[in-house]
């Protein structure tokens, strides 16, 4: 899979569908991301209040 900017929204829809009840593997078929872009965003979302990661200091 090539990078790619996910936008924020479409991130929070994803989780919303697992929320929701959805199988990891529909999903990720859904929004054509990766098992593992699921687990990291939801992991910010656990550690950070969003998911989007807080910018790293310079």
């Amino acid at each position: 899979m090539v990078f790619r900017h996910i936008s924020k929204d479409i991130k929070d829809r994803a989780l919303h569908l697992l929320s929701e009840g959805y199988i990891t593997e529909d999903v990720c078929d859904i929004f054509d991301v990766s098992e593992r872009s699921l687990c990291r965003w939801r992991a910010n979302l656990e550690a950070h209040g969003s998911v989007i990661p807080p910018q790293q200091p310079i």
